[in-house]
């Protein structure tokens, strides 16, 4: 009975050592409210050739700012969103993974009005994308392609209504 035990606890300590080595990831936080109100906090985690984090921070006057980050082998991800105390905002965003790089920005005014741009780019190949819509519904669209030297551009109006 004796070695039994023995035997299933050095089963269960080699197991453990195997798991805690496989996840060795560590946490770090940290907040801190301002003298005005605001506040600001930061989260990383690190480990297994990963890297995702985190940082907010929010405004006495309600304005706020976000940023994630997320790092892998190979794959690198970063959001930005940034709101005005009016209610404004603006997100960007920039993917790679693949030999492929994704950006994406988006700009939505207090009065509804929208900007966006996106643009992909890989060996080549380049794929960009502008697009503005105003409040009282008039979009512009501005449309461009390179591959491999030649350039394609389309443009498109379409009126307020």
């Amino acid at each position: 009975m004796m070695k039994q035990c023995r035997t299933r606890f050095a089963v269960t300590a080699a197991l453990l050592l195997i798991v805690s080595q496989a996840d060795a990831q560590v946490t770090r936080h940290r907040a801190v409210v301002g003298p005005r109100g605001g506040t600001r906090s930061v989260t990383q985690t690190r480990g297994n050739g990963q890297f995702t984090g985190t940082r907010q921070a929010v405004g006495p006057n309600g304005a706020s700012y976000t940023n994630q980050r997320s790092v892998a082998p190979g794959q690198y991800a970063d959001t930005r969103t940034r709101t005005g105390p009016n209610g404004g905002t603006i997100t960007a965003q920039r993917t790679a993974q693949n030999g492929e790089l994704t950006t994406t920005k988006t700009a939505t005014g207090p009065n509804g009005a929208t900007y966006t741009s996106q643009r992909v780019a890989q060996p080549g190949q380049l794929n960009s994308t502008k697009t503005a819509v105003g409040p009282n519904g008039g979009v512009y669209t501005d449309q461009r392609t390179v591959t491999n030297g030649q350039v394609t551009n389309t443009r498109t109006v379409t009126p307020a209504h």
